[in-house]
């Protein structure tokens, strides 16, 4: 049966969604296979975070053989966006007790089971607060990373996290006690929509006792986005 069958989880596996059917079936299941290979003494489950999806995205998670990692899906409230499904995902994650969440996002088309151990062992082992991705990208992919996150980044802060808006992170429970805390003004702003990724990543950098780590993840393939339209709104 779908659901989760602990009152606690040792690590959440996030994927926020929004008509993500062709996809989020291998990534489920991909993400399954990390936790089972890397983790196996861990207590974990999968966490589906929905945005209200028209084309059975929940149907097609829920089909997704999960090698005994407990799933769970459920439509987000609030202002309609991405960080609105992050940040439940995170409040069901503390409600769990957990220590790690590993986002994935949910168009990935070359996520890989070491993908969970990579985001997600520097928490366990290493007292992260915080793993960011670092992808091998096509040089026109990225754009908006290349051209103004990344340089921006460095620049301000003095540290060069390749992909500070990459999607994929790894969050321990320092950072995620602290995204829950802030005020609800904050959680109005466009860190509910797409400007969540950089948000945890500069709040990491300067809120985090903990470290900050990158983990090679190899290639990054997913759904195409136009970046004028991203950066148009």
């Amino acid at each position: 049966m779908p659901g989760l069958n602990q009152k606690s989880y040792d690590i959440v596996i996030g994927i926020p969604s929004f008509n993500n059917s062709s996809t989020i079936k291998y990534v489920v299941e991909t993400a399954a296979k990390g936790l089972g290979k890397f983790f196996p003494s861990l207590r974990g489950c999968i966490v589906n975070s929905d945005g209200g999806s028209t084309d059975n995205t929940e149907e097609v998670f829920y089909s997704a053989s999960s090698d005994g990692a407990d799933l769970l899906s459920f439509r987000y409230r609030g202002i309609s966006g991405k960080g609105s499904a992050m940040r439940s995902i995170m409040e069901k994650a503390l409600t769990l007790d957990a220590q790690a969440v590993v986002f994935l996002d949910s168009d990935l088309r070359s996520v890989e089971p070491f993908w969970i151990d990579r985001l997600a062992r520097p928490i366990f082992e290493k007292n992260a607060a915080y793993v960011t991705p670092y992808y091998i990208r096509h040089k026109y992919d990225g754009t908006i990373t290349n051209s103004i996150c990344y340089p921006l980044t460095t620049a301000l802060y003095g540290k060069k996290v390749r992909q500070p808006i990459g999607g994929d992170f790894g969050v321990g429970r320092e950072m995620l006690d602290y995204y829950i805390s802030v005020s609800e003004e904050t959680w109005k702003s466009d860190v509910s929509k797409f400007g969540i990724d950089i948000w945890m990543t500069t709040s990491a950098i300067n809120e985090a006792r903990g470290r900050i780590y990158q983990a090679a993840l190899g290639t990054k393939i997913h759904d195409v986005k136009d970046p004028g339209k991203q950066l148009g709104n």
